[in-house]
């Protein structure tokens, strides 16, 4: 039982970061978490808690603190050589989540994006069809995109703020708008949907029916102003307001 004490161990840990996992997709779908689920994470966060304060994974993993802006190969060759890679991997996943909510904080397509990716990537660890340095140096790949995701609106002339890159990104995930009317067109039309939402959105606005169907008709209107093609122009339409919905605080008459 002795030779197989560490393998128990790390399924077990992988089995009780799976959970967490599940929970936190679930969460940020809006789904209702299980309660064996939320049970899973009490238990993990009281085993997390040591008498002397909180465990810090970097230290247990016996790797040093990262900065996602200077991975280079001898920060990745410690990762790898980690004497507890689980524990490596966590961290290293926690830090990429981190920073890709800062980035991506009011950008549903691209959090969206970069959640499915890093939670395909850990099924692919916990089904063994990725070796723990390999995870590694996908996750490495991923904090790099995630970082330069923050200055990605400077590729535009003129630039794109954040918030009209969110919407850029809303009304370019149709790849046959992308096809026929260009990037420009498209950056065009997210300026235009920053501008006129944010003029005619009211307080209380994700409640109201009659201010919805307002903002709808807006959205449609500019739109159709660039030809953007009929077919994709309602799920465009849905995804405009899904995202106008993180500014909602922000854009709010009583927070100008």
């Amino acid at each position: 039982m002795n030779d197989y004490r560490d393998d128990i161990a790390f399924f077990e840990a992988v089995r009780v970061w799976m959970a967490k996992w599940d929970a936190e997709e679930r969460a940020a779908r809006g789904a209702p978490v299980p309660a064996d689920v939320d049970l899973v994470l009490r238990q993990l966060t009281a085993g997390a808690i040591e008498a002397g304060g909180i465990t810090d994974l970097y230290e247990a993993a016996g790797i040093p603190r990262p900065d996602l802006s200077r991975l280079d190969d001898a920060f990745i060759a410690k990762m790898q050589e980690a004497r507890n890679p689980h524990l490596a991997i966590e961290a290293m996943r926690r830090l990429v989540e981190q920073q890709m909510r800062t980035v991506t904080r009011h950008n549903v397509v691209r959090q969206q994006s970069f959640s499915d990716r890093l939670l395909t990537l850990m099924r692919k660890y916990t089904n063994q069809n990725l070796s723990a340095a390999e995870v590694i140096a996908e996750m490495v790949k991923m904090a790099g995109e995630v970082t330069a995701d923050a200055h990605r609106g400077e590729q535009f002339s003129p630039p794109l703020s954040d918030a009209e890159l969110a919407f850029y990104d809303a009304v370019a995930q149709n790849e046959s708008a992308v096809t026929e009317m260009g990037t420009g067109v498209l950056a065009d039309i997210a300026r235009g949907l920053v501008d006129s939402l944010r003029r005619d959105v009211t307080t209380d606005w994700v409640s109201r029916d009659d201010v919805r169907a307002k903002l709808r008709t807006t959205i449609k209107r500019l739109l159709a102003k660039y030809d953007y093609p009929p077919d994709a122009e309602p799920e465009a339409t849905q995804l405009v307001l899904r995202q106008m919905e993180t500014f909602a605080e922000e854009w709010s008459p009583g927070a100008r």
